[in-house]
């Protein structure tokens, strides 16, 4: 199977993307970015393909895949009428190189190095669900204060 390339749509003054996707499926090719992904799902479920790996997400799921990981979300039509994901696109080099080497954030350190394979975040899934949900309503100041909590929480 042929792995796409893609390039996430971004206006030139954003440094990341916030995307709502309310959709019968979700995007169902095998593709790849250069940006990260951090997606809530909200409602659906099926198999997620990452790199060498099959995986199941149901709602509720936060999953990370990182930055030119093949990956293709099958969505499960018969379970559900829409498929709803909240998601953030960003690169680790999305405010200026060497941003996210200062000391300030050697916290964040540990989300970079396990977004490299991929994963599905185990333990507080309701703290990141709770900041995934402020999102839309906030100002991109406040958006990113949120990215900078969520990187946080892995």
């Amino acid at each position: 199977m042929k792995v796409l390339p893609f390039k996430i749509p971004k206006p030139d003054q954003n440094a990341f993307v916030y995307q709502v996707d309310i959709v019968p499926v979700f995007f169902d090719k095998l593709h790849q970015h250069e940006e990260i992904q951090i997606s809530l799902i909200v409602e659906g479920e099926g198999t997620l393909i990452v790199g060498d790996t099959v995986n199941y997400y149901k709602k509720n799921d936060v999953l990370v895949i990182g930055s030119h990981l093949p990956h293709v979300f099958k969505s499960h039509r018969e379970v559900q009428q829409n498929s709803h994901m909240l998601t953030l696109f960003f690169s680790r080099q999305s405010f200026g190189n060497g941003f996210f080497d200062l000391g300030e954030l050697k916290e964040v350190q540990r989300f970079f190095k396990r977004s490299k394979h991929g994963f599905k975040l185990l333990s507080r899934q309701q703290a990141a669900k709770k900041l995934f949900y402020q999102f839309g309503g906030a100002s991109k100041f406040n958006q990113f204060i949120l990215l900078m909590q969520l990187l946080k929480l892995f």
